[in-house]
């Protein structure tokens, strides 16, 4: 027997514990269950991403006809076209850029950046992935309607051809996705072209690259590095509303705060479970990119405490030597917070998506 279901990853996470509950209370699902619901659970729970997207294959050898109504595969059967129903009726979360009044907090920020684009200033806004980099530039550029903004998006053009515009505003977006060698020779180029003003949008890589530069180009370039959004802008942007424990599964991070927002609407209590296959690979993404160094080696240390910890404290008991760019580093990419708490600076890690993630692999 053989079934061809279309669904997406995220669908399919939503419809895993549903598809286990339902299964369960039934003797034919627990006797026909372990045939496709055992293997189809530990693809969605491990994170294995053996389902391609485009559809999920069921099998089993089992002998007795569907087509008769009264045999029990067939009343599973009818529960799981129930599961995948259900599971096909939520629209994957589609991020976009906030501006305007969707635009939520870093308000002096808007301001400084603004300032310095009207003075013709060279800068870099370094954040992890799907922190607000965007959002914030653009609505940045809002406040400069007179003059002529030239955006180049790098992430879906790694290498982008343009004409500079003399006098113009050069805005290079998500420059880490450039491809090779060819992030400072391009910043080198638009420094020579006679802008306005160029603001550029990256993350670690980009980091890297100005930190370490002796050319006067990166020298130039003033750097302002992101970080997640305060509790009160956390608040702000989900609402009185909604879970107030939304916070401690996101960290405060806006792309995920968003995304379980969007699940929330469609499944109340069940948006981590129904958001999973989109949250997830973000998880891995961020994990990957903190690598194996003193970066994970503070994270992780921070995990354990589950709870603000002074950076001194922090150095003496992991051994890190320069924590303070270390935390540095873990802040943009968006991983931890770094406040003042109670008159004491702090570094808290307090995403449980990504947390978890940490401690599981």
């Amino acid at each position: 027997m053989f079934l061809r279901v279309g669904l997406t990853h995220e669908q399919l996470a939503g419809c895993s514990k549903r598809l286990s509950s339902k299964a369960a209370a039934s003797e034919e699902a627990r006797r026909y269950g372990p045939h496709f619901v055992g293997p189809f659970a530990r693809a969605i729970d491990l994170g294995e991403r053996k389902i391609p997207s485009s559809a999920f294959d069921f099998r089993t050898t089992l002998v007795e006809p569907l087509s008769d109504a009264r045999t029990p595969l067939a009343d599973f059967f009818s529960i799981l076209v129930d599961v995948v129903q259900w599971a096909m009726s939520i629209p994957p979360f589609i991020p976009c850029p906030a501006t305007g009044d969707a635009f939520i907090g870093r308000h002096g920020l808007v301001k400084n950046l603004r300032g310095r684009i009207a003075r013709g200033e060279s800068l870099a806004v370094i954040g992890g992935p799907k922190l607000g980099k965007t959002s914030l530039v653009r609505t940045a550029l809002e406040g400069l309607s007179d003059r002529t903004v030239v955006e180049v998006d790098c992430g879906t053009d790694p290498s982008p051809r343009f004409d500079v515009l003399p006098g113009s505003i050069m805005v290079l977006d998500n420059l880490d996705d450039v491809a090779g060698q060819a992030m400072a020779p391009l910043l080198a180029r638009l420094s020579a072209a006679g802008t306005a003003g160029l603001v550029v949008t990256g993350g670690r890589r980009l980091r890297t690259l100005l930190g370490h530069s002796g050319t006067e180009t990166c020298q130039n370039v003033r750097l302002f590095p992101l970080s997640v959004l305060l509790d009160g802008e956390t608040r702000q942007l989900i609402g009185r509303d909604t879970s107030p424990h939304l916070p401690a599964w996101t960290g405060n991070h806006p792309y995920l705060t968003k995304l379980l927002l969007h699940y929330q609407d469609h499944r109340g209590d069940d948006a981590v479970a129904a958001g999973r296959c989109q949250w997830e690979p973000f998880v891995q993404r961020l994990a990957a990119e903190i690598g194996e160094g003193p970066e994970r080696r503070l994270l992780c240390y921070l995990i354990e405490r589950g709870e603000p910890v002074n950076p001194t404290k922090a150095q003496s008991d992991t051994g890190v030597q320069d924590i303070k760019a270390v935390a540095d580093t873990l802040t943009y990419m968006g991983v931890i917070s770094r406040w003042i708490r109670n008159e004491e600076a702090t570094l808290f890690a307090g995403c449980r998506l990504l947390n978890n993630y940490i401690t599981a692999v």
